[in-house]
């Protein structure tokens, strides 16, 4: 598997478990939505590195 399919397929995993992580704590009480608004700009940024990679590796294969 390349890099850019390995970063791609970590930042979807961990964005699945900040989902269901953030359903959970908002359902039990544990945090308000707007504290998981909070913490969404530094999982959407892993989603964007992953990004950055796949064109980097598009420029790198032709």
């Amino acid at each position: 598997m390349n890099p850019a399919t390995i970063a791609t397929v970590n930042a979807l995993v961990e964005i699945g478990v900040f989902a269901f992580k953030s359903i959970a704590a908002v359902q039990n009480g544990d945090k308000t939505p707007e504290e998981i608004r909070a913490e969404w700009p530094s999982i959407s940024a892993k989603l964007g590195d992953a990004w950055a990679a796949w064109e980097a590796a598009e420029k790198s294969n032709g």
